[in-house]
């Protein structure tokens, strides 16, 4: 029984915003999304039945029969991956009072560096199939630079309120992790009719029977449903090979920037310092998106045993089952038969699930992502600089009118991509408003 089938989904991406860090007034900020790249699950191969112990003409048979049915598993297949992409954009952002302004720091696209291919046939043939995982990412441009930050309150001059600088080095990351766990069940569909060559019926008398360890047994008397046979009567013990796979399937993308960050700062003549070293600003991630698809495999050849209806002790047939404790049956010889397509009288068992229909060429969207957020630029410290000054101060009532940012080294440009990771801004933002006279 060939065992092929391919599915590939297709995700939605996610987006989200953090920021700005460390003070909600100055700081670094990051819009970024991330989606993630198709995942395809193919498999192959076949499983190999033979009846283990086919009854030959003349058995005789009672409730204590049972038919065994040896398989083989012979799968093939695999899990692919396409490659996880991405945006970031960051800035360095403030918001004083009436004035706001940003300086962006990089602005990229992002993509995996590898779109590999893993082996599922381990996981397959094994009785209890492990999970499989597999993963892809990539790192983009870096960048590192220095800000310095003076907010004044000007008329005829100038007077500095507040300053502050940034040493900020940022990077970019990607990766997408996929995990396939196959769970295989092999079995026989019996059904039993009294017609010759039966198609399979739904109102047939019939029961699955589950097989483990390469056999499957099946029961004489583990049929339910009621013929109403008279003795001498021949009906047909019907038995379909089926092969069940379920594939549960889990995948989720991320986004990080790796950044450290050192600050300075003098605030109404107050100064103080900050360190944030290596780790994450800011991650995006889709959250675990899972899909499950369950696709049966049916032959188109079945076992087919004629059986005698001879019950050695009869009083009458139950409702309740078809084999009684007495014997039963003769068996009158053993032949394969071939089950009529559907529109013909019968066919295959129905299938069910997302791909029942075309188990081969399986195509669906997976909704997007969560937008999971982290990374400690999602604390935020408040805000750093007064918009004005307090009455109790020096310069009491002196409000901002005036922001300057600098730039105080130059970017770091990753030699991957041959250019600079970002744009560089220098500007000066004045709004001239009076000062408050001391009365």
């Amino acid at each position: 029984m060939g065992t092929g089938s391919s599915v590939t989904a297709s995700y939605g991406g996610a987006s989200a915003t953090a920021g700005p860090f460390p003070w909600s007034d100055l700081g670094i900020n990051a819009n970024a999304s991330v989606t993630p790249g198709d995942l395809s699950v193919a498999t192959g191969g076949s499983t190999a039945f033979t009846f283990a112990n086919d009854p030959a003409a003349g058995t005789v048979l009672n409730s204590a029969s049972v038919f065994n049915v040896s398989y083989t598993p012979g799968w093939t297949g695999s899990l692919s991956q396409g490659s996880v992409s991405g945006n970031v954009n960051s800035n360095l952002v403030y918001s004083i009072g009436a004035l706001n302004g940003s300086t962006n720091l990089i602005n990229v696209p992002l993509s995996s560096s590898s779109s590999p291919t893993t082996d599922l046939g381990a996981s397959l043939n094994a009785a209890a199939g492990p999970s499989v995982s597999s993963s892809v990412s990539g790192a983009g441009p870096s960048a590192s630079v220095g800000y310095s930050l003076s907010a004044s309150a000007c008329v005829f001059a100038c007077v500095t309120l507040a300053s502050a600088s940034l040493g900020v080095t940022l990077g970019t990351q990607v990766q997408q992790s996929a995990t396939v766990t196959p769970t295989v069940t092999y079995g026989d569909l019996v059904w039993i009719s009294t017609t010759l060559h039966p198609s399979y019926s739904a109102t047939d008398p019939q029961a699955f029977f589950t097989g483990s360890g390469g056999t499957i047994a099946q029961a004489f008397s583990g049929l339910s449903g009621n013929l109403s046979l008279t003795p001498g009567q021949t009906f047909n013990y019907n038995i379909l090979p089926e092969v069940n796979l379920d594939l549960a399937v889990t995948s989720q993308a991320q986004l990080s920037l790796p950044a450290s960050i050192t600050a300075s700062y003098n605030v109404l003549g107050v100064g103080g310092s900050q360190s944030f070293p290596l780790g994450n600003l800011y991650t995006l991630g889709t959250g675990a998106e899972g899909f499950d698809v369950s696709t049966t495999f049916h032959n188109d050849d079945y076992y087919s045993i004629p059986i005698m209806y001879e019950p050695s002790v009869y009083s009458g047939f139950s409702t309740v089952g078809l084999i009684g404790p007495q014997e039963v049956g003769v068996v009158e010889g053993v032949f394969s038969a071939h089950l009529p397509p559907d529109g013909s009288g019968g066919g295959l068992p129905p299938d069910s699930g997302p791909c029942a229909s075309m188990p081969v060429g399986c195509t669906f969207n997976v909704t997007g992502g969560s937008s999971t957020i982290g990374g400690y630029g999602q604390m935020n410290e408040g805000p750093l600089i007064p918009p004005c000054v307090p009455a109790d101060g020096p310069y009491a009532g002196d409000c901002v009118n005036q922001v300057t940012v600098n730039t105080t080294a130059a970017p770091e440009i990753d030699p991957a991509t041959g250019s600079s990771a970002m744009t560089l801004l220098l500007g000066t933002l004045m709004v001239m408003r009076g000062r408050r006279q001391a009365t």
